[in-house]
């Protein structure tokens, strides 16, 4: 079971990505969106996506806006591009790692320069 979810994960990351790809072109987006991760339950029932947005924090709040507006409009073209017997409802999480890999990055430039200057 644990392979299948997985599986399903995958599936569901590219065909996810693959909607807000075609839905930002429309510009129903704010920034750039990415959907990073999809974590499905056990049951199958409800799937976390999770997303990340290169843009302005209005971006971010655009972006949330309308992922939440699009939540069954993507659940409903889902069901009929992958036809499966159960699709999961959806919920749409702000996935930061990018936000914290940068932050992280520049600590790490501050502390080379650091060491440059100091020896």
């Amino acid at each position: 079971m644990i392979d299948r979810i997985k599986r399903l994960e995958t599936l569901f990351l590219q065909e996810i990505n693959t909607l807000i790809t075609k839905m930002a072109a429309n510009g129903d987006f704010g920034g750039f969106v990415t959907i990073t991760a999809v974590r499905i339950s056990k049951d199958l029932a409800t799937a976390k996506v999770y997303f990340s947005v290169f843009g302005s924090p209005e971006d971010l709040k655009k972006t949330q806006q309308a992922l939440s507006l699009l939540r069954k409009e993507i659940g409903a073209q889902l069901r009929g591009r992958l036809h499966l017997k159960r699709i999961p409802s959806f919920s749409f999480e702000y996935d930061d790692t990018p936000e914290k890999a940068a932050r992280v990055e520049s600590i790490f430039q501050i502390i080379d320069k650091e060491k440059e200057h100091g020896e």
